[in-house]
């Protein structure tokens, strides 16, 4: 009896040491998704997610993101769109400050002046903040008026150059821009480019002073020619793009392009 009664005692003595160590573990259990220790702190660099809604929205609509400084007529840091009829938009975006910039051309392009009669607003500059959700509004409207089409000042445009778009049969493209470069290798933003050409294919600069410059003409604008794409430049027959030179006031005409489709 007595060695019954103190395996008895033992076996109780255990199981009350084992629930009480379960009940404290349950006590102290960290609850699900909370941190602790040292790396306890929000990540500073973690995305945050920035939306709102754009007024005057359209189906084709885009919001360009660049970072202060950069040149709003070139590529962005990255676009959200295009927006649907709602106007809404949302994106995930490091900390650090942005400028957001509402366009919607009415010829569906991504890229290229803003014209007469296409949508746009005014660069809107924001500041994110780690772990601060915005919420923003962009007010759009119809722009107004269309002085130039050429990059650049708009002062004494007295020094033009002109001519004629074509393919390789000598017919007249519409469509088309012609671009002027400051330097041969024709591989930044070009300094000065033209309207869109009608249906005769022809093309002007109007251009603050004489110089050099390298010609080229594209249906497109903005990035490396693709497969499928117009272009062409301005050689005189030659391998390398040929310089037109002009003198300040002078009047160049006939400067024309042949463009061809890019495989």
């Amino acid at each position: 009896m007595t060695l019954r009664r103190k395996i008895t005692t033992t076996t109780a003595t255990v199981a009350a040491l084992f629930l009480a160590l379960l009940l404290w573990g349950c006590d102290n259990t960290t609850p699900s998704g909370s941190a602790t220790g040292a790396g306890s702190a929000a990540d500073p660099t973690a995305p945050v997610r920035v939306g709102g809604l754009a007024t005057r929205p359209a189906t084709s609509a885009t919001i360009y993101l660049y970072r202060p400084g950069d040149d709003l007529r070139g590529p962005p840091f990255t676009r959200i769109g295009p927006l649907g009829d709602d106007g809404k938009f949302a994106i995930d975006l490091p900390p650090g400050d942005y400028v957001f910039v509402l366009r919607e051309r009415r010829d569906g392009e991504e890229s290229g002046p803003v014209r007469e009669g296409d949508l746009k607003s005014d660069p809107l500059q924001v500041t994110v903040a780690a772990g601060e959700p915005l919420d923003l509004r962009i007010d759009a409207f119809i722009k107004s008026g269309n002085e130039k089409e050429t990059f650049g000042p708009t002062t004494q445009m007295t020094t033009i150059v002109t001519g004629t778009i074509t393919d390789a049969e000598g017919n007249p493209l519409e469509g088309l821009r012609a671009h002027a470069y400051d330097h041969v290798q024709m591989s930044e933003r070009p300094k000065f480019v033209s309207a869109r050409t009608g249906p005769d294919g022809v093309y002007t600069f109007q251009l603050p002073e004489g110089g050099t410059y390298y010609l080229c003409a594209r249906d497109k604008y903005g990035g490396p020619p693709k497969v499928g794409d117009l272009y062409g430049r301005y050689d005189k027959g030659s391998v390398e793009p040929s310089g037109v030179i002009i003198s300040d006031g002078e009047t160049l005409e006939n400067v024309d392009i042949v463009v061809h489709t890019v495989w």
